[in-house]
């Protein structure tokens, strides 16, 4: 098995954790660039995506990328400060929101990142992106979901980079007030909704290239499920490349990229230029 395993009761963020965690990306979000278009994929307030690129931009590639939060929380806001970092690639930076539980449950949030993906597709050349070299990918519960949606749909991407993300949501007869109990209480309508949400399900047969990170201090079931996810991958021939960030928690490995010079930009960058030599 890859990486350190943490305490195995922790399972979910401290409400501290995550109010620092909210306070920071606040705070980085008032320093960074407004969107260029801030568009609706759908009519639910959650259905949304902000759109980052430059006026001269043509055929650039794009980083589509979700917010986590659990799939209960979390916003657009949130992803604000990578833009000026996926700009200097160049690239085009697309945040991607989507309804929440529990007011939506399951398959909502994955319907939404489905729609959003197609949406950006569409939309790609009216923003001067190339929607042939689309990376996908999203923090936590936002890794978990484009993961999913790129195993499950096959979808037309470049690559899927997950960070901190949890590949297998099937934590069984567990107490609904539990820690782990709480996909069953907020996000699934039914416990058997937990086979089809779990990436880790549905390896077989993809051929999408895989950038895997999380943190050493990461929450257990992430950092399992992550190092089970990179085995799965690599026994069916995937590309892959995975990073465990020494020491960092579930939210430093988002709040690391805030550093252009953080290694996963590089392999961002790899992956677009991968595309565009198979374009």
């Amino acid at each position: 098995m890859l990486g350190h395993r943490p305490d195995p009761d922790e399972i979910a963020p401290t409400k501290a954790e995550t109010l620092a965690y909210a306070e920071q990306l606040a705070a980085w979000g008032g320093e960074a660039p407004k969107p260029d278009h801030q568009l609706s994929y759908g009519p639910d307030h959650g259905q949304r995506i902000d759109v980052y690129a430059p006026p001269d931009a043509n055929k650039l590639p794009i980083l589509l990328f979700f917010h986590g939060g659990a799939w209960v929380s979390g916003h657009l806001g949130w992803l604000r400060f990578m833009a000026p970092q996926v700009a200097a690639l160049p690239a085009i930076f697309v945040a991607g929101s989507y309804r929440l539980a529990p007011r939506c449950r399951w398959p909502a949030c994955y319907e939404d990142v489905r729609a959003a993906l197609r949406f950006v597709i569409e939309h790609a050349g009216e923003w001067g992106g190339d929607p042939k070299r689309i990376v996908i990918g999203g923090h936590s519960a936002g890794g978990h979901l484009a993961s999913l949606l790129t195993l499950r749909e096959r979808a037309p991407v470049a690559a899927c980079m997950p960070v901190s993300a949890s590949f297998d949501l099937q934590y069984g007869d567990v107490p609904l007030e539990s820690d782990a109990g709480r996909v069953y209480r907020y996000l699934f309508a039914k416990r058997a909704q937990d086979f089809e949400a779990s990436p880790i399900n549905f390896t077989e047969g993809n051929r999408t290239p895989f950038h895997i990170s999380w943190g050493e201090a990461d929450f257990d079931r992430v950092a399992t499920s992550s190092a089970a996810m990179v085995e799965a991958l690599r026994a069916n021939g995937i590309s892959l490349t995975h990073r465990i960030l020494p020491g960092a928690s579930h939210f430093d490995t988002h709040l690391a990229l805030r550093d252009p010079a953080d290694p996963w930009y590089a392999r961002l960058a790899e992956a677009f230029a991968k595309a565009g030599a198979t374009a």
